[in-house]
């Protein structure tokens, strides 16, 4: 009942055929249906909602379904929501986050809002084909790359905790989580391959290093730009665009195209991956919050 909830906006035609390969994935252990969270009404399921645990103590959440009356369903919606935030809380998650594609509509965005996910920014997805080659800019200094094992790890984790510093993408992020988290969460995301993650040293300058983490998405063959930092002095300097020559030329013995997001407020990175070829593909609504144990909503 409460994933025929889930999909009431699909049609009925299509819904019996979503419930059962939900069903089936969870018995699997493809997805996890332990975050589902429903409303009931004298005994009968009126509202759904579904959260995920990720790596790094953080969580998605999507906008809550509720059937009932526009003029009793948001109140409904905003509860549902607020008791899984208190929930995930109370397990130790400490950023939960949704992203809303422009079908979502205006009731989504609502419901999360007043459930206590307020609307940060946009994330807009790019791509680029990888069979089309980027040269290295001229005059850019050269980038020596080595990849993440055990004993680059220490520079590693000093050179990202650097490139975070003034970072025009997702400000709010900084200083929620732990380096540790944030290296368990890139880890998750897409299939992890040490080899692909890559610092980039300038030679001659200690303090001017770059961080590149690409992950590979198995199920729509592409590579995936997790993260680019550059440190403040490697800012404004061309490094950014010798980063990604170096990606593309990484990735095209691979697969045909790279993705990467980029924060609609971060406008010289967008510049400069339109510049460089790259196409918006999507675009999502950032909601966001920090939970702790002492949040109660």
């Amino acid at each position: 009942m409460a994933l025929g909830i889930l999909y009431r906006r699909v049609p009925k035609s299509l819904r019996p055929r979503l419930i059962h390969d939900a069903l089936d994935e969870a018995q699997r252990g493809e997805i996890d249906l332990s975050g589902l969270w429903v409303a009931r009404r004298r005994g009968k399921v009126v509202g759904a909602l579904l959260t995920q645990i990720l790596a790094g103590r953080a969580a998605a959440v999507w906008p809550p379904e509720v059937a009932l009356p526009p003029w009793s369903r948001g109140g409904t919606a905003a509860h549902l929501l607020r008791a899984a935030l208190s929930s995930l809380a109370d397990s130790g998650v400490i950023l939960a986050q949704a992203l809303l594609d422009e079908s979502s509509g205006h009731q989504a965005v609502g419901d999360l809002i007043r459930g206590g996910m307020p609307q940060v920014t946009e994330l807009v997805s790019l791509e680029r084909s990888t069979h089309l080659p980027l040269p290295h800019p001229q005059g850019v200094p050269t980038i020596t790359w080595i990849c993440f094992d055990a004993s680059t790890e220490p520079e590693f984790r000093r050179v990202l905790l650097e490139t975070y510093e003034g970072s025009l993408d997702m400000p709010e992020l900084e200083g929620i989580r732990s380096l540790d988290d944030i290296i368990s969460g890139h880890k998750a995301g897409g299939r992890f391959r040490p080899e692909r993650w890559q610092l980039g040293r300038v030679e001659g300058e200690d303090n001017c290093s770059l961080v590149l983490l690409m992950s590979e998405i198995p199920e729509r063959n592409v590579w995936e730009v997790a993260y680019l930092g550059l440190t403040p002095s490697a800012r404004g300097r061309g490094l950014a665009q010798a980063a990604l020559s170096h990606a593309i030329e990484e990735a095209c013995q691979y697969v045909p195209r790279l993705e990467l997001a980029v924060d609609v407020r971060n406008r010289p990175a967008a510049r400069l991956y339109t510049a460089v070829g790259f196409q918006p593909f999507d675009r999502r609504a950032v909601h966001l919050v920090r939970l702790s144990p002492k949040n109660r909503f």
